[in-house]
C-alpha cells in the first residue's frame, strides 16, 4: 500500500499522538524487520489496546505469536541481543477477581525479551493463561484484526477477544475501558 508525503505525515501525526514517539519508532522497526518473513504475529496488551484508541498507557510491546514464529523472531532480532528463548512460566502482577475471590494469574509460552530502542519488547509464543490452580488453558489462538500506521499493516488482537479475556480474570476496569471505545465507535455508524 503505497501512500503520499502529506497522507504519511498525517498518519504519523495521528499515530504519535497516540503512542508514545518511541513507541511509535519501535513498532515500525519491528514492522520493517518482521514483514514479507511469513511470520503470523500480533499486537497484544496496551499497546495493541492504545492504537485502538483505548485510554490505558503503553508499558512495553508486547508480541504474540507461534512456537515455531517465536524462534523465527528470535533469529531476526539478534541485533537487539534478546534474551535467550525459553519455555517459561510467568506470574502476573495482577491477579484475578473471581467471585469476590483473588486468584494469581500465570501465563506460560516461548518466551524471550529485548530493547528496542530504550522500548521493552516481549514475545510469546504459544501463549496459555492459568487461573490459581485451575488448568492451563488452551494456547491463545484468534483472527487478529488489522491497523495501518503510515501505509505498514499491522495485526492486534481484536478489542472483543481482550475484552472476553478481561472479563474471565474479572478486571472489570479495563472491560470498561474497552466497553468506552466500542460504545463510541457504535455511535459513529
Amino acid at each position: 500500500m503505497s501512500i503520499s508525503k502529506k497522507e504519511f505525515w498525517d498518519q504519523f501525526n495521528h499515530f504519535v499522538s497516540v503512542i508514545p514517539r518511541e513507541y511509535f519508532n519501535a513498532l515500525l522497526i519491528l514492522h520493517e524487520k518482521l514483514d514479507g518473513k511469513n511470520i503470523s504475529w500480533a499486537l497484544r496488551g496496551e499497546l495493541a489496546e492504545r492504537l485502538k484508541i483505548v485510554q490505558v498507557e503503553p508499558s512495553c510491546i508486547e508480541i504474540v505469536t507461534s512456537k515455531t514464529d517465536a524462534e523465527k523472531i528470535f533469529q531476526i532480532v539478534q541485533e537487539f541481543k534478546p534474551e535467550q528463548i525459553a519455555f517459561q512460566v510467568q506470574c502476573l502482577s495482577r491477579n484475578a477477581v473471581i467471585e469476590g475471590k483473588e486468584f494469581l494469574v500465570y501465563t506460560r509460552g516461548y518466551f524471550f525479551d529485548f530493547n528496542l530502542n530504550a522500548v521493552k519488547v516481549k514475545v510469546e509464543g504459544d501463549l496459555q493463561f492459568k487461573v490459581g490452580e485451575w488448568e492451563w488453558g488452551d494456547v491463545f489462538e484468534f483472527t487478529p484484526e488489522y491497523i495501518y500506521v503510515v501505509g505498514k499493516k499491522i495485526a492486534v488482537i481484536p478489542l472483543s477477544i481482550a475484552s472476553e479475556l478481561y472479563c474471565s480474570l474479572g478486571w472489570t476496569d479495563r472491560v470498561e475501558k474497552i466497553s468506552e471505545v466500542t460504545r463510541k465507535s457504535h455511535l459513529k455508524d
